[in-house]
């Protein structure tokens, strides 16, 4: 029996993209590495294919590399005219690292600082979608939203997300700004939790993307997905209408798989 789902999702604000995107953070090493990945070139190869495929959506961050990641994005699907033209690109900010440490700091002037960073690494004027990667325990939700939107009507981003969020949370954030997506962890291989599934119907019914890390179950500090992935993420896009999943390969044979999860 064939499961039938929408193959796109659209924004409140009009953007269309296709449901299965990419993640690439595995692009520049794991999450305690640093500096460019060692196949730079077999990286922008990746991130050209997935294109080709009609892979819409790249999930990066500033933290991923770091740096390293958003500039290799725009080695890769920056165009002639300095636009990506038809790619969604989503980035985040509130991580720091540094070479012997990794920390969250979500204050307003590290949220608008990590914009500014991001834009400069992936060379363009407005970013897509820009997250609070994580919030540091300390800074308000909605004090570190509230910086975005600034952000926002200044034209540097085009939508909102949080991510690694309560539903309290996302609550908190609509308060102060529309809220475009939402993305934490979530997979057919992970104890499913009772809060998260009800913040998945919750955000379907207010139009807001609900975007799974770790779709495939695969720790993020270790490679390899816990399940069959076609099938994995064919049962997330099942699940509500508005799930997009941003699986993660440095692979072309699994990227192609991972694409193909689209096909009915």
């Amino acid at each position: 029996m064939t499961t039938e789902f929408p193959k796109t999702f659209t924004f409140l604000n009009g953007r269309t993209v296709n449901r299965v995107g990419y993640g690439a953070m595995r692009l520049t090493g794991q999450p305690r590495n640093f500096g460019p990945f060692a196949d730079w070139q077999g990286g922008i190869d990746l991130l050209r294919r997935a294109r080709d495929l009609g892979v819409s959506h790249i999930d990066t961050a500033r933290a991923y590399g770091p740096h390293e990641n958003e500039k290799l994005i725009a080695d890769a699907l920056l165009r002639a005219d300095g636009t990506y033209g038809d790619m969604f690109i989503a980035s985040k900010g509130g991580v720091e690292k540094s070479a012997t440490s990794i920390t969250r700091d979500t204050s307003p002037e590290t949220m608008k600082r990590h914009v500014n960073e991001s834009l400069a690494n992936l060379r363009t004027d407005k970013i897509d979608l820009y997250y609070v990667h994580a919030p540091d325990g300390t800074t308000p939700i909605a004090e570190s939203v509230a910086a975005l939107d600034e952000m926002r009507q200044r034209g540097k981003i085009d939508m909102i997300g949080v991510s690694n969020v309560s539903l309290d949370q996302v609550k908190e954030a609509l308060a102060v700004a529309p809220i475009a997506a939402v993305q934490n962890r979530y997979s057919s291989a992970d104890v499913r939790d009772a809060e998260q599934e009800d913040m998945i119907d919750w955000l379907n019914m207010k139009g807001i993307a609900f975007v799974p890390h770790g779709p495939l179950g695969a720790h993020p500090m270790k490679q390899g997905a816990a399940v069959d992935p076609k099938q994995a993420l064919r049962a997330l896009l099942a699940r509500a209408p508005n799930v997009l999943v941003i699986p993660g390969t440095t692979t072309t044979a699994h990227l192609e798989e991972n694409a193909a999860a689209l096909a009915q």
